[in-house]
């Protein structure tokens, strides 16, 4: 039997980890840029790099104030139709699963996109939102909407959206800044100073290392967001469990969408680790082991299947 508690900790724990290798990346860009910029004098904290810990810090909390509204908007998502059958449906399967899983009832969105698919973004259960697409309301019948809605409220209840949101701001901020610093790195300016005074400066001898991490930096940190991602699916879909007792509708959902694989032409690499499933098919989220553990978004949809099967 599955120790919701146990499980739910060790997730909690995970996003820690996550958040405190994403900080150290940003600390190695800003140290990088001090270096090639040759700023760092006479000690203490290098000044690119409390710019870019306050930078940083101001994005997160961007991300957490504005990031799902940025999010929710460039995927179209609007308010359902009250005239339609499948958006009343939605709105009172969204109002049973709130019930049942103790959580405020999300606010509820629709996006326009045939792919079958939903998502969850906010930065607290009091200011969640579920978006669904058309093309999940017109595929699923009601049980598999409801394990699918309760998958997304499962997130919000781990606080898995604010991290997501978080995850898609730092990660391309650390693509950014990478990007400067290599830049910077190329320039003929910084190619003479090297030959000449900062060539004494005593990070100059860290030069080519700090400029070999930061150009790994980007894929770093998409390598440690899909690796949390991942775990973060399997204890959605055990936690939906738990709220339906139903496991067969969650898996018959996965079995439906993965018969119809169109791309969530809306969605983006930045949002992937967002949705129910990858937005666009790939082959490392069919595989498992050690290539799927590190470029997949999500687990595998016939594993997560056969877990929740085994669940029955």
């Amino acid at each position: 039997m599955i120790d919701f508690h146990a499980a739910a900790q060790a997730n909690r724990r995970r996003s820690r980890l996550l958040i405190a290798a994403l900080t150290v990346l940003t600390v190695t860009v800003g140290l990088t840029l001090d270096a090639l910029l040759q700023t760092s004098r006479g000690g203490g904290m290098p000044i690119v790099t409390l710019l870019l810990l306050a930078g940083m810090a101001g994005a997160l909390w961007l991300a957490h104030a504005f990031g799902d509204r940025i999010v929710l908007a460039s995927l179209g998502a609007s308010a359902p139709d009250p005239t339609l059958h499948e958006h009343q449906q939605l709105q009172n399967v969204l109002r049973e699963m709130a019930v049942a899983s103790g959580l405020p009832e999300p606010r509820v969105l629709v996006i326009d996109d045939p792919a079958p698919n939903a998502l969850a973004t906010g930065i607290d259960p009091a200011h969640a939102t579920i978006a669904v697409t058309t093309g999940l309301l017109e595929k699923l019948d009601r049980a598999q909407t409801q394990a699918v809605v309760a998958h997304e409220l499962s997130h919000i209840g781990n606080r898995d959206t604010a991290l997501g949101v978080t995850i898609a701001i730092a990660v391309g901020a650390i693509a950014l800044l990478a990007d400067v610093a290599w830049r910077i790195r190329r320039s003929p300016t910084q190619s003479r100073s090297s030959d000449g005074e900062g060539s004494r400066d005593p990070l100059a001898a860290l030069l080519p290392l700090l400029v070999l991490v930061t150009a790994l930096a980007p894929l770093a940190s998409r390598l440690v967001a899909f690796a949390i991602s991942r775990q973060r699916e399997y204890l959605a879909d055990a936690t939906a469990v738990s709220f339906t007792r139903n496991p067969e509708a969650l898996a018959s959902a996965l079995e439906a969408i993965a018969a119809d694989r169109r791309p969530t032409t809306r969605g983006t690499q930045g949002t992937a680790h967002l949705f129910f499933v990858r937005p666009a098919a790939s082959r490392a989220d069919e595989r498992e082991g050690f290539v799927a553990d590190l470029f997949a978004t999500h687990p595998p949809i016939a594993e997560r299947i056969a877990r929740l099967r085994g669940m029955s």
